[in-house]
């Protein structure tokens, strides 16, 4: 049988059934686990527990693992399991402890992390089915949120029939800024667009970094142009936007 895998909703519950094993009752699966909450905010630094329980016919060992989700951030790192494996016989329950210590320069606002929680068998048991259960734990780390973005000159590089313009961004805030997606640039001449670019940059640039935004145009406009930069960081954020007078 190909491993099995979930991950828990609410109140995680999984069974994955196999054929009965001697001792085994009839409406019992040799797998069968559960973690309760399977969602938690935790305030950083601090901690909380979560109740891990095996309803099967089967002993498993438990896996205890972290994965960060959404944006690019060492927040899985902050994250403490204790203990990072059980073994838990048929209907036993076990307490996991999730401790978060934050670093120095830990950014403010919200971190997502998921635990991943992970069957596997004892050395000699039948257990052929794997189960994984996620728990997502969001870490709220105090602090006031600074996002602020300052946009550096521009430099152009002419080859051939083509014109490539380099800007510089820093990011001056104390949180992870994406950018991937959110910059736009505009080339403006006597009140007119002649064309409309999207920079290659990086996915995220992070709290006192610096990247360099890349735009490539290929167009037969030739002379003074108005080069527009807009970066978006957010509904209800200021638009960060600065304007170059060039020649292309």
């Amino acid at each position: 049988m190909r491993p099995a895998l979930a991950l828990a909703g609410l109140t995680a519950l999984v069974l994955a059934s196999a054929p009965s094993a001697e001792g085994a009752g009839a409406d019992r699966p040799r797998v069968a686990l559960s973690v309760s909450p399977a969602r938690l905010a935790l305030a950083a630094p601090g901690s909380r527990t979560i109740k891990v329980r095996n309803d099967g016919a089967e002993r498993v060992v438990v896996d205890a693992t972290r994965r960060t989700l959404g944006r690019p951030t060492a927040a899985k790192t902050w994250l403490q399991i204790v203990p990072a494996r059980l073994v838990l016989r048929s209907g036993e329950s076990a307490m996991l402890t999730l401790r978060v210590k934050l670093p120095r320069r830990a950014e403010p606002g919200d971190h997502q992390v998921l635990v991943l929680l992970t069957t596997r068998p004892l050395r000699g048991g039948r257990l052929n089915v794997q189960v994984r259960l996620g728990v997502r734990v969001r870490m709220v780390v105090p602090g006031r949120i600074v996002r602020q973005l300052t946009l550096g000159g521009l430099r152009v590089h002419r080859r051939r029939d083509a014109r490539f313009m380099f800007v510089s961004v820093a990011n001056r805030g104390n949180v992870t800024v994406q950018l991937r997606g959110r910059v736009t640039a505009l080339l403006v001449r006597r009140g007119q667009q002649v064309a409309r670019l999207s920079p290659l940059a990086r996915r995220a640039l992070l709290p006192g970094g610096r990247a360099v935004l890349a735009l490539h145009y290929l167009g037969r406009v030739r002379g003074l142009v108005t080069a527009i930069v807009q970066i978006r960081l957010g509904s209800g954020i200021s638009i960060v936007e600065r304007r170059y007078r060039i020649r292309l």
